[in-house]
Order: C-alpha cells, then structure tokens, then sequence
C-alpha cells in the first residue's frame, strides 16, 4: 500500500508525493513545477522544500 501526501506551498497545491519503499516520489499537478514530476526524494519536507524553491524562481523579483 502506498501513502501520499499533498504538497503545498503559501496555500497552492503543487502536487503530491507518494511514499515507494524509503523513498517519496513527487507527482506534479501544477504546471508551474512540472519539470519536478517524477522526481524522488528522501522525505516529504525535501519535497516541499525543492518544490517551494521552484515556486519561487518563476516570480519576478520584487523592486527595492
């Protein structure tokens, strides 16, 4: 049996990542982290941290 857990950053569900043996595979749902699908992780808090770094390289920077 497999268990999963959603991946979400800032309230944006991004995907979920399904547990396979010690491992957790990431399955994307967003487009915006597509190129994240597939990829396997040791933990989900990894997951969720790749994820929100590749959330936050497609926003513009903000002006100082």
């Amino acid at each position: 049996m497999h268990t999963s857990r959603p991946i979400e950053v800032q309230g944006r569900f991004l995907g979920v990542a399904v547990s396979q043996a010690s491992a957790w595979r990431f399955i994307a749902t967003d487009p915006v982290v597509a190129d994240l699908h597939g990829t396997v992780f040791p933990s989900t808090a990894e997951a969720q941290r790749v994820a929100r770094l590749a959330l936050h390289r497609t926003r513009p920077a903000v002006p100082a």
